[in-house]
């Protein structure tokens, strides 16, 4: 059994927010909508007893979109996914942020970035994962919690709680 550790982040620049549309080529969310992340690497671990996992997200927005962790606020945990696939346990933690502008945005190799408004987001295909914790999101926007998503095996449905 192994276990996968990423991290992504939605940006919200007003009533817009940073997404992907990952390619048809990734083995993850083939052509689902996400925010922008990936998985941990080493050189992010700079504890051997914990990890900053905020650093894997400042890394992949910086990777994926070309943004500065410097040109990011408040940058905050909200959601931890879990889920078995296979013989691979994934846990998948979902930061949001804010920035001030609306940044130019680069071609990717994991898919294509768009600023898209809030209102549109709920028609989306999205892993489940990734659906249950922005349907969560946008019934409570007010709340600042940390949530735990858990999915179970057949993809029908989340249990949703705040740690």
């Amino acid at each position: 059994m192994t276990i996968r550790i990423t991290a992504g982040a939605f940006l919200f620049r007003g009533s817009k927010v940073l997404l992907m549309k990952r390619g048809l080529h990734k083995k993850l969310g083939p052509g689902k909508w996400a925010g922008v992340g990936g998985h941990m690497e080493i050189s992010d671990i700079t504890d051997p007893r914990a990890f900053d996992i905020i650093e894997t997200c400042y890394r992949e927005i910086f990777e994926e979109a070309g943004i500065c962790k410097s040109d990011i606020k408040n940058l905050k945990l909200r959601y931890i996914a879990a889920r078995k696939v296979d013989n691979e346990i994934r846990l998948h933690h979902h930061f949001m942020g804010e920035v001030d502008t609306e940044f130019p945005l680069p071609i990717c190799e994991e898919g294509e970035l768009y600023w898209v408004a809030k209102k549109d987001i709920p028609g989306l295909p999205m892993s489940t994962t990734v659906g249950e914790a922005v349907k969560h999101w946008l019934a409570n926007p007010e709340n600042d919690g940390v949530y735990m998503v858990a999915v179970n095996k057949t993809d029908s449905g989340a249990d949703i709680s705040e740690l």
